[in-house]
Order: structure tokens, then C-alpha cells, then sequence
């Protein structure tokens, strides 16, 4: 299953007199970038728990109950590559009552049907509108049980092509109240990848220390944030048949200095991390033969308003508990950006398959 980006919802909850305030937010959970996590089809997951900022107030007249606004929660992430795309629209709820209970009510997490229209603007360089593309409503993918209502969510789908050239207008209009949310992208480009990637038949890691495999690649132009991560597929062979499994070796995010594009950045890699990797990730059981099988690398970069958003999710370890939150949408909250997945499987080299035979703790056989 293909990895992409943990989604969380955040609980910003302020209390007075037994009056609480819930505010939801859309929040990426900012410790595994673009990897390492769940996604069918593009949909990200809500996998995380909800956090919440709990403040009481010093006067006990204070009533932060205010009356109610329309707010709309926006969360995607548009890449090409993508066949079909999804954005989640939420609303934020204000209430009497348990802000836990209350995420549990359907109604205060979606728009009823209907009441939401969804459009993307298809626009070209000359800033000529193509195409208006509808999302419709979907609720086939259920959410896990959890904090919030489930298992039915409504995401907004289209399956039609995006173009790497144009920019794409994300306007959300609410059919009652007349508001209209807005947000802008473009897309990313394919990064450039090294000849030591792209021209061998096998992946292959050095076992110098001193001499590692770069995995290298020259920056995109409107792309900050950059992500490895190389999964590894391998056979298991027990007395009750075979299984394919995988395992998947994240590496930590890189910036870049421009967003112009053309910056040489790359990973090292040695043959004994990969070693260290296998042997920390599968666990040793009796009875079990192993056989490796290929490895696929994972790419992932993302904009840089998608860099701010995860920069500002970070946990807070400073006295100030509340840190400012980014969203790059006008009359809503959250965060409508681009990412962009590559991928490129290969047969690992001869030389890594013989080392994992060797190591014989996992018992991986030829």
C-alpha cells in the first residue's frame, strides 16, 4: 500500500464555565514527512489522536462561547501522479458540552449533503480557465474508529487529469450562506535523479563507511521539502504457505535553500545501514525462510507552503504551548498545496542479497 502523509485532527479547546470552544483542525503529523503511513487512492488517513489545548479562564463571567460562525476546514495535497483526487472539507463546531462528545455527532464534522459545491479551475499559462472541474461527495472509504465520528466520512473526488503546466483554483461555495472558500496551486515536477539511481539494473549500497552510495537528485522549482524512502519487498515461506510482506526504511526530510529549482541534494547510504534496517524491522522467528525479492524507491517532495504547515505543527517545546498555526486558503482554514510522488523499483544487487544470507539472523535463503 502506498505511503503518504499522516493526517490529524487537533482539539484547540478553550474553557470557561463549563462552556467549551472546539475548533478543528486539519494537522499533519510533522515526525514522517510524506512516508511511513497509510493511503488508498490519495486519501490520507486520519490516523493520529486528538489534541487538545486545554485553557482556563481567570474570570468566571468570561463566556467564549460566541455566536456561531461559519467555519470550513480544507485539507489537500494535488499531485498528477495521483489517478483519482481527494479533499476533505470539514466544519468546525462550537457547542455546549463535551468537545469529545460532540466530535462523535456526524453532524458537527460534515456539511449536509448538498450544502457544499467543490470545483477545481483548471488554468493554463496564459491564465486562460480550461476546463471547471466538479468534485463529487464520496463516502465510500470509511474512517477507523476513533476520537471522531465514524465509520462514514464524505471526501470530495475527481478522477480527471491534471496538467503539470497549469494551476489549479480550488473554490468551495457554501450553497446557503453564499460564502466561498478559495486556495491556488501548482504542481510539482519530477525530480532529476543521479546516474547512481537511474542507471544501474540493480539498487546498489556501498559497504564503505567512507566511500557510501549517494542517492542523488537536483531540486524542483516551487518544491522545499524532499523525502526518501526505500521499501522492501521479500517472501516468506512458513509451514502454512508463502506471504509477501514488506518493510519500509524512511529517511529524515531535507529542505531546500530555493525554491528556483537545480539544487544538487542527495542521501548516503552504506550496504551495512541497509543490514541494520532489516534486521531492526523483521523480526526473528523460528521455521521461517525468507527470500528477497526487490526494492522500491519512494520520493516524495512537497511546496513550500506544505514545508510552513508542517514547520508550524511541530510539538512546542518552549514555554508557549499555542503556536501559530499556517493556512494558505481565504475564507476557511487548512492548508490546499501540491505534493509529488516518484517511484522506481529495481532487483537489489547481488552483493546485498549474499549479505543478507550471510547475516543469517533473519534466515533469508538464495
Amino acid at each position: 500500500m502506498p505511503p503518504a502523509i499522516t493526517c490529524i485532527m487537533r482539539s484547540k479547546i478553550k474553557k470557561a464555565d463549563g462552556i467549551e470552544l472546539a475548533v478543528i483542525w486539519l494537522k499533519l503529523l510533522p515526525l514522517q514527512l510524506l512516508q511511513n503511513t497509510f493511503m488508498r487512492k490519495g486519501l490520507f488517513y486520519l490516523t493520529g489522536a486528538l489534541f487538545g489545548l486545554v485553557l482556563t479562564s481567570c474570570s468566571n463571567s468570561l463566556n467564549v462561547q460566541a455566536p456561531y460562525k461559519n467555519i470550513t476546514v480544507v485539507y489537500g495535497l494535488m499531485d498528477q501522479n495521483d489517478a483519482t483526487h481527494y479533499i476533505r472539507i470539514n466544519k468546525a463546531y462550537e457547542g455546549v458540552g463535551n468537545a469529545y462528545t460532540m466530535a462523535q455527532v456526524y453532524d458537527s464534522i460534515y456539511y449536509p449533503a448538498n450544502q457544499i459545491s467543490v470545483q477545481l479551475q483548471d488554468v493554463n499559462s496564459n491564465g486562460n480557465v480550461v476546463q471547471t472541474i466538479t468534485l463529487v461527495a464520496d463516502s465510500s472509504i470509511p474512517v477507523p474508529a476513533g476520537t471522531f465520528s465514524y465509520p462514514k466520512q464524505i471526501l470530495y473526488k475527481t478522477n480527471a487529469a491534471l496538467n503539470i503546466n497549469d494551476t489549479y483554483n480550488l473554490i468551495v461555495t457554501n450553497n446557503h450562506t453564499h460564502q466561498v472558500l478559495t486556495g491556488s496551486t501548482t504542481l510539482l515536477q519530477d525530480a532529476t535523479f543521479s546516474s547512481t539511481v537511474i542507471g544501474p539494473p540493480y539498487f546498489f549500497f556501498n559497504f564503505s563507511n567512507q566511500y557510501p552510495t549517494t542517492i542523488g537528485w537536483t531540486s524542483t522549482v516551487n518544491a522545499r521539502i524532499y523525502q526518501l524512502t526505500f521499501r522492501f519487498f521479500y517472501s516468506e515461506q512458513t509451514g502454512s504457505g508463502k506471504s509477501e510482506k514488506s518493510i519500509d526504511w524512511v529517511f529524515a526530510t531535507q529542505t531546500s535553500p530555493t525554491i528556483d529549482g537545480g539544487f544538487p541534494m542527495g542521501y548516503n547510504i552504506t550496504g551495512y545501514q541497509f543490514i541494520q534496517m532489516a534486521n531492526s524491522m523483521i523480526p526473528v522467528e523460528a521455521g521461517v525462510q525468507r527470500t528477497a525479492d526487490s526494492l522500491r524507491l519512494i520520493f516524495t517532495s512537497g511546496s513550500d507552503d506544505f514545508n510552513t504547515y508542517i514547520q508550524l505543527s511541530q510539538p512546542s517545546l518552549g514555554i508557549d504551548q499555542d503556536p501559530p498555526s499556517f493556512s494558505d486558503v481565504k475564507n476557511g482554514i487548512g492548508i490546499y498545496t501540491s505534493r509529488h510522488t516518484q517511484t522506481l523499483t529495481k532487483q537489489l544487487d547481488p552483493s546485498l542479497v549474499d549479505s543478507l544470507i550471510a547475516d543469517k539472523q533473519l534466515n533469508f535463503v538464495p
